[in-house]
């Protein structure tokens, strides 16, 4: 058995660094395309409040509030914590496994001090491109190679193999399989949000072509379409919902040899292949998002 808890510390500090990362960039670029909606409102409704014209000044906080979310983002980059934190964390799950269960580069060919020394080094490669690599050196305390971690690899290959299916394999389709279809879920609402917004827009335009209303309301639904489409495109919900469900199929056709590996090389060739479709995953979703 190896739980998420059993990884090394510095795995569970840099996931938390990119968990952190994604929260404020998320919430930031939220905050700032809905005050530019609110500014786009103001624009319209021409409020005011003796001789203050309130709208414009409503609109007026609007845009520097937005501004400075702006300005925030292209300093701190959350983003780039984000991407950066989940590229490492992944690198470390994925080296901390083949390790557990002796797979290349690890295999009991090899000696065992041999093995932990090379374990160790990479990871202390890994940890000393944190701060290029944007994100603020995490507390890692604690043992890097756990107890759990040698007591699995010193198991036989049987034990070994069935931890890896169960606990990295099966959890690892499944996570996919569920983020795919919340995606899809969330592409879904979306495009429907947009649809709705463009009816609207049309609805508007004509009662304002035909002099039913004279409000600018046409302006507040083209503001609204494109916040929309600039969430959905920071979200990208429709082409992850893909990319995660095809990762999943990979890993089911993967997991799908599992009964047939009898030997310390099959195995590793397993391990091998799963951790390659991972990787191509993520490199996959760290592309788009650059």
């Amino acid at each position: 058995m190896l739980e998420p808890e059993h990884l090394p510390p510095l795995q569970r500090a840099v996931s938390r660094e990119s968990q952190r990362g994604q929260y404020v960039f998320i919430r930031l670029v939220a905050l700032r395309l809905a005050l530019l909606l609110v500014a786009a409102v103001m624009g319209a409704v021409g409020w005011k409040l003796g001789e203050l014209a309130l709208s414009a000044a409503i609109a007026a906080c609007s845009f520097a509030v937005a501004s400075t979310i702006e300005a925030f983002l292209l300093a701190n980059r959350p983003s780039q914590r984000w991407y950066a934190g989940r590229a490492m964390s992944e690198s470390i799950k994925s080296l901390s496994w083949r390790f557990a269960v002796a797979a290349e580069p690890f295999p009991r060919s090899r000696g065992e001090l041999e093995c932990v020394e090379d374990f160790a080094g990479r990871l202390l490669g890994m940890s000393s491109d944190l701060g290029s690599a944007g994100l603020a050196a995490p507390s890692a305390s604690g043992q890097q190679i756990t107890e759990e971690m040698l007591a699995l690899r010193a198991s036989p290959l049987a034990a070994r193999l069935e931890a890896y299916s169960k606990y990295r394999l099966q959890k690892q389709r499944s996570w996919y399989a569920d983020r795919s279809q919340w995606n899809r879920r969330q592409a879904t609402r979306w495009s429907v949000a947009l649809l709705v917004l463009e009816v609207a827009g049309v609805v508007f335009a004509v009662s304002r072509a035909a002099g039913i209303t004279t409000a600018d309301l046409l302006g507040i639904a083209a503001a609204a379409i494109a916040a929309c489409a600039a969430w959905t495109q920071t979200r990208q919900h429709d082409v992850l919902a893909t990319a995660y469900a095809l990762a999943s199929q990979e890993l089911a056709a993967i997991a799908s040899v599992t009964p047939r590996v009898t030997s310390e090389l099959q195995m590793s060739q397993l391990v091998s292949d799963a951790e390659a479709a991972i990787s191509r995953e993520h490199t996959m979703w760290r592309a788009r998002r650059h």
